[in-house]
């Protein structure tokens, strides 16, 4: 009996061996990518995109539903569409950084092999991650289920990226030395009240406007929309909105909790 509980200990000190070093080939490896985005929910949205990845840094280009691109390097976020680029002061996170953030922080669930490739599970308070890895590292899958809503990122093809991260941003105009986007402190205080939030472009009519789609430390999802102008915002089915006008700038709040609504008229009437 001894033996055989000394054999076990074995193997499952060399499964988690290997796990770790299977691991830390995938945070550590280089490639680029073609993915598809779903989040399915209350509303079903997807997205095509084209990754450049980095151990440190990133580009990803969105082919549709609309044309945008945004990097991060050397600690900054940088956004916008071909020639008309911004660094963004705010962290601009997709699927995948979220996933990395949550495994490094909270810790590996449960992981299986499974034909070769790993599943990985990652159960964390911004969501149950599920990620497929293959046996080179490269990611084919990652699936977060969250508030009830699921996004999965479904690569494509993934292939090893040599051009370094220099090279693949002179293709696409981008410098490090772009102007900052100034958000105004209004939004500043907003995401304090967050968890996390991602940044993004879009056209409302004619005007292009950020989005910031955010997570409320209540777990409420909380949309922000900031402008130059006033536009139309349109909310679903249970949203509230509060706006908020500054000097030369409009701020839309959306979310279905209404306390939080009350809570960030509260910060903003300060």
């Amino acid at each position: 009996m001894r033996k055989i509980l000394i054999f076990i200990c074995v193997v499952v000190y060399a499964v988690a061996i290997f796990c770790q070093s299977f691991i830390d080939l995938f945070l550590t490896n280089s490639y680029f990518g073609r993915r598809v985005v779903t989040e399915r929910g209350v509303n079903n949205k997807s997205r095509i995109e084209l990754v450049y990845r980095w151990p440190d840094d990133k580009i990803v280009q969105v082919l549709s539903p609309l044309i945008l691109i945004w990097a991060k390097h050397s600690g900054s976020f940088i956004m916008g569409e071909p020639n008309n680029f911004r660094i963004s002061p705010l962290e601009i996170l997709d699927l995948e950084d979220l996933f990395i953030r949550q495994l490094k922080q909270v810790g590996i669930s449960k992981t299986e092999k499974i034909n070769g490739k790993y599943k990985v599970v990652v159960d964390s308070p911004s969501g149950l991650f599920t990620a497929i890895i293959n046996d080179k590292g490269y990611p084919e899958k990652i699936i977060r289920v969250f508030q009830g809503i699921t996004t999965e990122l479904v690569y494509e093809e993934v292939q090893p990226l040599s051009q370094k991260f220099d090279e693949v941003a002179s293709k696409y105009n981008i410098r490090p030395s772009e102007t900052t986007i100034n958000f105004p402190n209004e939004i500043k205080e907003i995401l304090q009240t967050v968890s996390w939030y991602t940044v993004s472009r879009l056209k409302i009519g004619e005007e292009q406007v950020i989005l910031i789609m955010a997570n409320h430390k209540s777990g409420t999802i909380l949309k922000v929309v900031y402008s130059s102008k006033e536009v139309n915002v349109n909310t679903e089915q249970n949203e509230k909105m509060l706006q908020c006008n500054g000097q030369g700038y409009y701020i839309y709040i959306i979310t279905q909790d209404d306390n939080v609504l009350k809570e960030i008229k509260q910060l903003l009437e300060k």
